[in-house]
């Protein structure tokens, strides 16, 4: 058929054009039309003079003809698919739910592209944060911030004392009551001291998380009050000396004491390279090889510390700019914080207030409410097109569905995630990270058959990806795909697995440099905690054979 460049949702047509003879020459066309067409008309007639070898002159005859009846068929289809659309919903689909939830994307995209008529205070305070941060109220707004992680640090460990305390009493009280089950006490009443113990822990965190959120909105009210009235301090006084000297004066009425008993972490183990990668354009990239747990670089440490962390001036600076820095986190395909190394990430970072960006369990909810729609889209989807084969639908969506093993069914439940899917969340009160993405892992990473095509392994493309197009310049990734070393994870097995990751980062790398500027780009590749000094040595000489560090000359 002609005008085969079409999209899919398209039919043929026959085009028959039969004109007045032109003196004593007759002529007849017959050919299938696709409709809609999207090739040029004056493409299509060409092709048919060609073919059936018609004279010039019955072409602007042919021409008028094929776009009348290309116009003709191309209302007729879109009416027609229209209307079957339209009742098909009417029939099977809910109208008002249909209705609501094309006004919410339209507005939705429209807020996403279209320039805000009038700025808010929300709106305003990225710029007046990084406005200041670059002034001389730098020092101030670090000891600012870091009084108030040190306030939630304190009321964070008091609450573990407390109930530690109490946990500890009620296993006291529990087994002497459990040795005097058959002499003076029952089953039923060991039933009625454990629900007893229950109900008084239960309570007791419930006051003490009332009273830790209590202090967190309260110190995010206030610092939010104090960057506006500073940064219009600023701007009236366009940072004079007298400016500097009131934050000056004020840094030093907010910065606490040198403690004797902090010492620093101990030194992590590290190599870092310099390479060029691309195909034409050469983009500059930092590598570095680094040993340590993972939570360690979002740990915020503040207890025996008078003073801020340095890693909070860089993470400070770089906050509001298009040069973030990214931490891969492998979780399971669940998104909430009640188990395993997510349990860990939302304690750190419950420990300090997050003035910026909304808590993480606020976060965890707006990306389950995302994951339930596109699941939902994808479903859908799916089934409309269920005439195609059925493994192309199957990899059409990353959701395998609604986990209904808790929660109440319906939209309530939480949406199970594919290996390889993540889901990005925003921090400021984090020690080396601003984002974090929750890359969905599986217990086939344990195992030795891991190849290129692997989801985890695509995903962390997409991971990259995503970090180029999002300004984030500095990506930290697990090298073994896993956060602990295992028995399994022999030394053959560690330096196989950092091959294929070196080298589908290098690709991945290759491919991303085209989505760039002349921005330096850093990728940190992490290795658990505890590996012998033997491995790393090897996994370093890997990474600079495989990417081809260059190395100065030296001329003699």
């Amino acid at each position: 058929a002609l005008g085969s460049a079409m999209s899919t949702a398209s039919v043929e047509k026959s085009f028959v054009w039969s004109p007045a003879p032109y003196g004593n020459r007759k002529f007849s066309v017959r050919r299938s039309v696709q409709v809609p067409n999207e090739l040029p008309v004056k493409e299509i007639v060409f092709r048919l003079m060609q073919e059936e070898q018609l004279p010039c002159y019955v072409e602007d005859d042919l021409t008028t003809s094929l776009s009348d009846f290309i116009a003709h068929e191309t209302e007729q289809f879109f009416d027609q698919t229209s209307s079957t659309a339209i009742e098909k919903f009417q029939r099977d689909g809910d109208v008002d739910a249909l209705t609501a939830r094309w006004t919410r994307d339209f507005r939705e995209e429209h807020l996403c592209y279209a320039s805000a008529e009038e700025e808010t205070p929300d709106s305003r305070f990225p710029h007046m944060y990084h406005t200041l941060i670059h002034s001389p109220a730098l020092d101030t707004m670090l000891n600012l911030e870091h009084t108030y992680a040190v306030a939630v640090g304190d009321m964070v460990r008091e609450r573990d004392e407390t109930l530690g305390r109490l946990q500890k009493r009620q296993t006291s009280e529990m087994e002497r009551c459990v040795q005097q089950v058959g002499l003076t006490l029952t089953d039923r009443d060991i039933n009625d001291i454990a629900a007893r113990h229950f109900e008084e822990t239960q309570r007791l965190m419930d006051q003490w998380d009332k009273r830790i959120g209590t202090l967190k909105q309260t110190q995010r009210k206030e610092f939010w009050e104090w960057v506006r009235t500073v940064h219009e301090d600023y701007t009236t006084s366009k940072g004079d000396r007298g400016f500097g000297a009131r934050m000056r004066a004020a840094s030093r009425s907010l910065a606490g004491h040198e403690v004797d008993n902090w010492t620093p972490p101990p030194p992590r183990p590290s190599e870092s390279f310099t390479i060029h990668l691309g195909s034409q354009l050469k983009v500059m990239h930092n590598l570095r090889l680094l040993s340590a747990n993972v939570l360690d670089l979002c740990r915020h440490t503040t207890y025996g510390m008078g003073v801020p962390a340095p890693q909070r001036l860089q993470m400070a600076m770089s906050l509001h700019s298009n040069s973030l820095s990214g931490l891969v986190l492998l979780v399971d395909n669940r998104i909430n914080s009640y188990v395993g190394i997510k349990r860990e990430f939302a304690a750190i970072c419950h420990e300090s207030t997050e003035l910026h960006f909304a808590d993480i369990d606020d976060q965890l909810e707006t990306v389950r409410a995302k994951a339930r729609e596109v699941a939902e889209i994808r479903t859908a989807a799916s089934l409309f097109g269920s005439d195609g084969s059925s493994s192309q639908s199957s990899r059409r969506s990353s959701f395998s569905g609604q986990d209904h093993s808790g929660g109440s069914a319906g939209g309530s439940a939480s949406p199970t995630l594919q290996p390889g899917d993540f889901y990005v969340t925003r921090h400021s009160n984090l020690s080396e990270a601003h984002v974090v993405f929750h890359v969905v892992g599986d217990e086939s990473l344990r195992g030795a058959d891991v190849g290129s095509r692997h989801p985890v392994i695509l995903g962390l493309r997409n991971v990259l990806r995503v970090a180029h197009e999002r300004d984030v310049c500095g990506v930290t990734l697990p090298l073994l795909l896993s956060h602990e070393l295992y028995e399994e994870m022999t030394i053959p097995w560690c330096l196989r697995r950092a091959e294929l990751v070196f080298k589908c980062i290098k690709g991945f790398m290759i491919e991303m440099a085209s989505l760039v500027g002349e921005e330096t780009r850093t990728v940190q590749f992490l290795v658990p905690q505890g590996i012998s000094e033997d491995l790393f040595a090897s996994l370093s000489a890997m990474l600079s054979s495989i990417f081809r560090v260059s190395n100065p000359l030296v001329l003699k």
